[in-house]
């Protein structure tokens, strides 16, 4: 009877162990994982944020440029101003 009780100890001891180990892996995966999408992340964000920087740098510039005003091309004509009367279809 001994025997089969080292036994069994030993087989119960060895999945308990082995289950621990895949559990700490496990763990350390999704850690490492999650760090790598926050990285992304972070990343895209920065590059969100340096991009809408340039564009309101260049609206900005563009405002001072124009003194606050949109800049209007040469010959443009209001779709309204074609046919003379408002709101006429």
């Amino acid at each position: 009877m001994k025997p089969i009780l080292q036994i069994a100890i030993g087989v119960f001891l060895g999945t308990l162990a082995s289950q621990s180990i895949v559990e700490v892996w496990r763990l350390k995966q999704e850690r490492a994982t999650r760090a790598a999408a926050e990285k992304i992340e972070d990343e895209k964000a920065k590059a969100r944020h340096e991009l809408s920087e340039r564009i309101r740098t260049l609206l900005m510039r563009g405002r001072r440029e124009n003194g606050g005003q949109p800049a209007i091309p040469p010959g443009f004509v209001p779709d309204d101003a074609e046919t003379g009367a408002v709101g006429e279809n």
